[in-house]
Order: structure tokens, then sequence, then C-alpha cells
């Protein structure tokens, strides 16, 4: 989880000037996949706080960045 402890956000991460395109995709799509798991845990009783604006952020910035729209 290279995103983890080092972004507060997935706007963040996006700002990261140091980060390229495919660094971005590939951090986003982990921090993606995180949440999802995170919310089938809290789904099935689990204790977790799964913000769906988080998600919901994530999945637009990286359709931005699929489409070429975003850095």
């Amino acid at each position: 989880m290279a995103y983890s402890g080092k972004y507060s956000s997935p706007s963040e991460l996006m700002k990261d000037e140091g980060l390229n395109r495919a660094e971005k995709i590939a951090m986003l799509e982990d921090w993606r996949d995180d949440k999802k798991a995170l919310l089938r845990a809290t789904e099935e009783g689990m204790d977790g706080d799964v913000p769906a604006d988080v998600l919901s952020k994530i999945k637009k910035y990286l359709s931005s960045l699929m489409d070429g729209s975003a850095e």
C-alpha cells in the first residue's frame, strides 16, 4: 500500500507532481481495492469506516487518468 500513510485523500495523491500517470493509477487501484475489501468486511459485520465519498473520488480520478484527462 504505497499510498498508505503518505496521502490523506485521493485528491492529495492526484496533486503529487512527483508521481507519473502509471504510478497514480496503480496507487489509486490499490486504494480502491482496499476500500472495497473494507466495505465488504463492514457489510459482514466487522468494524470499519469506509466513507462512500472516498471510494467515489478514487473511481472519478481513476476514470480521468484512464481517459487521459488528468496527469
